[in-house]
């Protein structure tokens, strides 16, 4: 079992598509996969056409903290060998662990707990039946991005070809570094090259200044265009490109990312 997450602390970046799309892509390949969303916003789950409510123990809730019903004293804290991901949803031939808005106080919560940070991750290597678990953090540096990356073996880091993608090279890049201490043999599979558009001349000089930066670091994605019309109606219709516009252009190009990212941990 291999676990990937996709992480850019900044927001805007087609990462939570880029995760939807590369998972739908590899279950459709054969792989059996589980996809975790771990930000509040939960555009992942509605992104797979997920309106339900969502209850706190259908979410990454339990496998850090414990029971979300339980009493949430000092002494009510679960064990380790209660520390287990919920039964996930089925969508589009993957399993969803789902968010909601109230995993934000885990940010929180997660601070007192001795060695909270690799939490997920011990929960996760307790799965069985998988090849691939993608996990979708928030766009952000905190608690909850911590546990979704000390959770994987490899990062992969969806980047756009302007100037928001090669500002945010040098964070994303000092933040695995830090994030190594918790996880050591943590390193980056792919540099996703996302949102570009070939028809500026800001970002074809972009796309070639991240692939020389970036060149010693991972390999780099071909690029996923700036295509907002599928994107947008994608998501509002709760579906993966290649199910929303399947032989498109968008899908041709998911596909194409996703067989490099294979190529690159598979061989």
């Amino acid at each position: 079992m291999k676990v990937l997450t996709f992480f850019n602390h900044a927001g805007g970046v087609a990462k939570t598509s880029t995760v939807r799309d590369v998972g739908y892509v590899l279950g459709e390949m054969g792989r059996r996969v589980l996809l975790i969303d771990v930000d509040p916003q939960a555009n992942l789950t509605r992104w797979l056409g997920v309106e339900d409510d969502i209850a706190m123990s259908q979410t990454i809730y339990p496998a850090v903290l414990g029971d979300a019903d339980r009493d949430s004293g000092p002494g009510a804290r679960a064990g380790d060998d209660e520390l287990v991901l919920p039964e996930p949803l089925s969508v589009h031939g993957m399993g969803l662990i789902p968010s909601n808005l109230n995993i934000a106080i885990v940010e929180r919560e997660i601070l007192s707990v001795f060695m909270g940070v690799v939490r997920l991750r011990e929960a996760v290597r307790r799965l069985e039946g998988y090849d691939y678990v993608l996990i979708d953090p928030p766009p952000s540096l905190g608690q909850l991005s911590a546990l979704a990356v000390v959770a994987a073996d490899r990062i992969v880091v969806p980047l756009p070809t302007n100037r928001k993608g090669l500002d945010g090279i040098p964070t994303v890049i000092r933040m695995v570094r830090e994030y190594r201490k918790a996880a050591r043999n943590l390193d980056i599979a792919l540099f996703v090259l996302t949102q570009h558009d070939r028809r500026t001349r800001h970002d074809r000089d972009s796309l070639e200044i991240i692939r020389e930066q970036l060149a010693a670091v991972a390999p780099v994605s071909t690029p996923l265009a700036s295509r907002p019309a599928y994107y947008s109606d994608a998501q509002v219709q709760g579906m993966p490109i290649p199910v929303y516009a399947p032989g498109s252009e968008a899908d041709v190009e998911v596909r194409r990312v996703t067989a490099e990212l294979l190529e690159r941990l598979e061989g």
